[in-house]
């Protein structure tokens, strides 16, 4: 018969060293992000900030409880039955960071879709498991022997229920927004971007099948295996989507990089215009970009540049051209005060 560390707390420290791989991957895409997209909106880094400092949080937790269980209280199996307010954290956390990440994909939504019925289905139900993961932390806390965690299980299917929905709506959405361009080059670029995001939006949504199925099948703790990691897989969705564009102009700065909009407007100057636009300037993996705000003056700078190199060409010529006379008929000539 398996004893009560075995029972509960090997699947933990499993699903802890998933946890901690993870936020290490969370910790590289941080810096490559700060680094990288040094010009994004202030909004946006204090975002992923909070996000990596509650990310911190969850696995400080797991650690201190699984040190105070196995560590401090070694044997004691009534000390090893019970979860403490430490161990409690966990599905708050982890609800409040799914909640973030699918609240951002909501944002992508809107800005992609204009549509506010589909950011409501996504955001509802990315709320929804918030509030519920943070229910399931209370019942916890009211009932800590792990044996009777299944006396609570509707707020634990509310809870992985709706983010499982949330996933598989953003996923549904942005392939079908994605779908088809008009245009052929770009199209095989989308069709390759869908199949990323119908990817990545699966990891977390099955993940959080598993434990929900785990957690109503199974008696132990096996699906803490997959509820302790669960949190650092939705932020690296969030990172790696950050970190693979070229821009999505959460900053002010004009782009000069190529790029084919869906819609095949450019926007006029002086105009704030939402553009759908894929980056196919570079040779790195195509990624959709959304640019909230973007000033196109581009073309009027090139004219204006190509017209003063033409001004100057013209001035050089005249002078090489010259006949003697005319030079130093010029050398006569009195000097303004700016002129060497």
């Amino acid at each position: 018969m398996k004893n009560t560390a075995e029972i509960a707390h090997g699947p933990m420290i499993i699903g802890l060293y998933i946890n901690i791989i993870l936020l290490g991957t969370i910790a590289t895409q941080m810096y490559i992000y700060l680094n990288a997209y040094r010009k994004d909106r202030l909004w946006m880094k204090i975002f992923v900030v909070v996000l990596f400092i509650t990310n911190v949080a969850n696995t400080a937790f797991l650690c201190k409880y699984l040190y105070t269980s196995l560590i401090l209280n070694f044997g004691d199996d009534a000390y090893l039955a019970r979860a403490d307010w430490v161990f409690a954290t966990d599905p708050a956390l982890t609800g409040i960071i799914a909640g973030m990440v699918q609240l951002f994909f909501a944002w992508r939504v809107k800005v992609l879709t204009n549509n506010l019925w589909l950011v409501a289905a996504v955001a509802v139900c990315a709320l929804a498991g918030t509030g519920a993961a943070i229910a399931t932390s209370f019942e916890v806390g009211m009932t800590p022997e792990f044996v009777k965690f299944q006396n609570f299980k509707v707020v634990v299917i509310v809870w992985l229920a709706a983010e499982c929905v949330s996933d598989i709506l953003i996923s549904g959405i942005l392939v079908w927004q994605l779908r088809k361009t008009g245009f052929q080059s770009t199209d095989e670029l989308v069709d390759r971007i869908i199949r990323l995001t119908v990817q990545t939006g699966l990891i977390t949504s099955i993940c959080a099948t598993i434990d929900l199925a785990l957690f109503l099948s199974d008696p132990t703790g096996t699906h803490l295996i997959f509820n302790f990691p669960l949190s650092k897989l939705y932020t690296n969705t969030m990172m790696s989507t950050l970190n693979s564009r070229r821009g999505w102009d959460f900053s002010d700065q004009e782009s000069t990089s190529h790029t084919h909009t869906t819609s095949g407007i450019i926007g006029e100057r002086g105009k704030k215009k939402r553009i759908f636009r894929l980056d196919t300037s570079q040779t790195t993996r195509p990624q959709v970009f959304v640019d909230v705000e973007q000033h196109v003056e581009q073309h009027e700078m090139h004219t204006r540049n190509l017209a003063e190199r033409h001004h100057h060409i013209n001035d050089d010529y005249d002078v090489k051209s010259a006949s003697p006379d005319d030079s130093l008929t010029a050398a006569a000539l009195p000097r303004t005060p700016w002129e060497k």
